[in-house]
């Protein structure tokens, strides 16, 4: 099996570990990939649809992997007992969604060692959701695939709660700042684009001011970023 792109960025987030589980899983892809190449134990692969999960017995009788994959049909994290997971990966899905998922199973979400999340989209509210509920980043990076470009999070709960922080990193990621991520300069443009937008339509639609003012600030601190790190 090989992986690309982002699944394999996803696969290089995830820690050493002795139970993997995958939320959303489809294909159940990233939870064989690290079966066969040693990096936890046992697997459990979760849909909340029937088909993925047949798509995922699949992929487990390909690999030989019946003894050490186990499949579960349930809405997000509910399929999963406390502590039962190490490493949880919520991928390939929109931010609002994600957020609603661990939400709905915040215990068993702190009690693992580390979430790996890939949004699809709003992953500017990933980040605040995380800083509030005592979260925290603890490495992030970009990949290209194909035209488009995807993020993905390496997350620890601390227990720690941050009340404020820089509105830019809500966009972009303290820690592809820190790191100088090679595709940062093409994700910043992106989200720039994207911004310039949001502050148009709210103009347009005469929207009240703070909402306004939030959106130029951050239009603003793009901007500013991106003229500090492109070449």
């Amino acid at each position: 099996m090989i992986l690309k792109g982002r699944l394999k960025l996803i696969y290089d987030m995830i820690p050493p570990c002795d139970t993997l589980a995958d939320i959303g899983t489809d294909h159940a892809l990233i939870p064989a990939y690290a079966l066969l190449n040693q990096r936890c134990k046992k697997a459990i692969a979760c849909d909340v649809r029937t088909g993925p999960l047949e798509r995922a017995e699949r992929t487990l009788r390909q690999y030989g992997l019946g003894e050490r994959m186990e499949l579960r049909l349930g809405s997000g994290l509910e399929p999963l007992k406390p502590r039962e997971a190490q490493c949880i990966v919520l991928a390939g899905m929109g931010g609002l969604l994600m957020i609603e998922l661990i939400e709905q199973s915040l215990d068993i979400a702190r009690e693992a060692s580390h979430l790996i999340l890939q949004p699809m989209v709003g992953q500017e509210a990933v980040r605040p959701y995380l800083w509030q509920r005592g979260f925290e980043v603890e490495d992030e990076a970009l990949v290209n695939e194909g035209p488009k470009l995807y993020q993905v999070l390496r997350v620890r709960y601390t227990g720690i709660k941050r009340e404020s922080w820089d509105i830019l990193n809500e966009v972009i990621g303290e820690q592809l700042i820190k790191k100088k991520d090679p595709l940062l300069p093409l994700w910043v443009r992106d989200r720039l684009k994207r911004q310039e937008k949001i502050v148009k339509g709210l103009m347009a639609a005469r929207s009240t001011s703070e909402s306004l003012e939030k959106e130029r600030l951050i239009l603003h601190a793009l901007t500013q970023l991106l003229e500090r790190i492109e070449p």
